[in-house]
């Protein structure tokens, strides 16, 4: 798949294949059940990955799935990642550290990890962070290094201010979805600016999925998003082949 690109596409975050998370948290994945998830989620035309250092088993899981496809299978995927955070597997904590010296090691081992990265994005921005030398530099050595697009996560709007007009940024990723929409102008702004958007948290960690009918909310919630066209993916997790073939059904209406 080529990057960047045009038009609204489904994402799959792992964040589910490498620690517990959400409103209702389920039991992580071992080895065998991520790889049998992934190849699922292959099968069922899932092209666009998102993982990061910061979800522990994840990247690691994810690279693994990579290297046991064919080179024309990888490259029809998007490979995306982070960096800014990383995972302490000894005491199974976030570390946060926008340093350059820690961008480049979390950048290093992302390569190791995975083999390429099409799309690699600053982890839990701030204004302060995408104005810092470090910053700038890290993302540029990436450039260099082969990756074809680099941004930046953000929660705020003076961050996706601050990355549409630096061209270095050519991607955001935002929380957004029908109950939270504090992020909305960010939409039109990367529209503007032709920058790629990915929005996370479309079902609000799972609390927006409660209701008798979880197919209906699940089209409720994808609707409200493609709601307003924009160039990017709708990142929705899970760790179920299951839920997630409701969740393409969902997004193709």
């Amino acid at each position: 798949m080529s990057v960047p690109w045009t038009g609204l596409q489904f994402g799959l975050g792992l964040l589910e294949i490498g620690r517990a998370w959400g409103f209702k948290p389920s039991p992580v994945p071992d080895d065998e059940q991520a790889e049998e998830f992934l190849n699922g989620a292959y099968e069922a035309g899932v092209r666009i990955f998102d993982t990061a250092p910061s979800y522990a088993w994840s990247e690691p899981r994810f690279g693994a799935f990579l290297m046991q496809l064919t080179a024309e299978q990888r490259d029809s995927l998007v490979v995306a990642t982070k960096f800014g955070e990383s995972w302490d597997f000894e005491t199974n904590q976030t570390v946060l550290d926008h340093s350059y010296d820690a961008l480049m090691a979390s950048l290093e081992e992302s390569f190791r990890r995975l083999g390429r990265i099409d799309i690699l994005q600053v982890h839990r921005s701030t204004p302060e962070v995408l104005r810092a030398p470090g910053t700038i530099k890290a993302l540029e050595a990436a450039k260099a290094a082969g990756v074809k697009v680099v941004g930046a996560s953000v929660k705020d709007l003076e961050s996706v201010e601050i990355a549409c007009t630096n061209e270095l940024f050519q991607i955001l990723q935002i929380p957004y979805n029908r109950r939270n929409q504090a992020m909305r102008p960010a939409i039109a702004r990367a529209r503007e600016t032709g920058r790629l958007l990915f929005t996370n948290r479309p079902f609000a960690e799972g609390e927006l999925l409660q209701a008798e009918d979880r197919n209906q909310a699940i089209r409720e919630c994808f609707a409200a998003i493609q709601a307003t066209p924009f160039d990017g993916a709708i990142l929705a997790g899970t760790r179920s082949v299951e839920h997630l073939k409701q969740n393409l059904v969902g997004f193709q209406g």
